[in-house]
């Protein structure tokens, strides 16, 4: 990538007010602390319900914070669609491309999403730990070093769906339209692809590699990073088939893995609108 691509830190500083003016950040970031309350608070008490069940089970507030975390990557995705969309909105992106040029303003768009992204992650988590450890009272905790672990898969996960929300809002301009279509392939559409694609998998049988295509979907990918974690917690030499039903995948790959998947999705995703973005008339 040449120099002359790179946003400046100028154009850095530029789309991080533009994001940050607005009220739609923290608009969004609302609904993730009031999920990753609930969420883990309903997690902690199940916890302390089963508390003397063998070691007590401290993989579930694990479970639970993993959960709360992919409910933050959908608003992570919507903050990404927002930002590439509003210049198109209030037709100032005429403006923006003539004094940073469409690459850097991209770029510097995936970097600011990404940031916030990542900051919606740390909230979920910051407060999900908080009402978690509430709820259990006495029961076992997790331990730290998986806490740590999670975290970080789940700021990666976050900051890189913001990225594909970028490229979403880039590829469709329409803001109303990009929010939809978003919303309808990460609840209905993508749900509707993996239970085709595991149609043909007998019960107990080894996945088919068709099956095990469901792992690279996007938002499968993410779930599987997040649920890896936990479900070795839970479930040990199981773990794979915990994975499967929390993510609703056939054959997941390690954590390390689905995150690679994840980042070739954004890559991806930010080359197409680098491509399709360049070309098309905003006169």
């Amino acid at each position: 990538m040449t120099p002359d691509l790179l946003p400046t830190a100028g154009v850095l500083r530029a789309e991080a007010l533009k994001a940050l003016s607005v009220r739609t950040w923290w608009a969004l970031a609302i609904p993730v602390a009031l999920l990753a309350v609930m969420v883990n608070l309903f997690g902690g008490l199940f916890s302390s319900a089963v508390a003397g069940v063998g070691d007590g089970l401290p993989g579930i507030l694990l479970a639970s914070l993993a959960y709360a975390l992919s409910l933050t990557t959908v608003f992570a995705a919507l903050h990404g669609v927002v930002l590439a969309t509003s210049e198109f909105r209030h037709r100032t992106v005429s403006t923006t491309y003539l004094l940073a040029g469409r690459v850097p303003t991209l770029l510097a768009k995936s970097a600011v999403a990404a940031g916030v992204g990542a900051a919606y992650a740390l909230l979920a988590i910051v407060l999900g730990l908080l009402a978690g450890l509430l709820g259990q009272g006495a029961a076992p905790l997790p331990s730290v070093g998986g806490i740590l672990a999670l975290s970080g898969i789940g700021i990666l996960v976050s900051a890189l769906w913001a990225v594909l929300g970028v490229a979403l809002g880039t590829l469709v301009v329409n803001q109303a339209g990009a929010v939809v279509a978003l919303l309808v392939y990460v609840l209905a559409v993508e749900n509707l692809v993996s239970l085709i694609l595991r149609s043909g998998t007998e019960e107990g049988s080894a996945p088919t590699a068709v099956a095990r295509l469901t792992s690279f979907l996007p938002a499968n990918a993410g779930d599987v990073a997040l649920y890896d974690l936990p479900a070795q917690e839970l479930g040990g030499r199981f773990a794979s088939s915990i994975v499967e039903g929390l993510a609703g995948v056939a054959g997941p790959p390690p954590a390390w893995g689905a995150l690679l998947v994840l980042v070739v999705w954004a890559g991806a995703g930010v080359a197409v609108a680098w491509v399709v973005g360049g070309r098309r008339d905003v006169t």
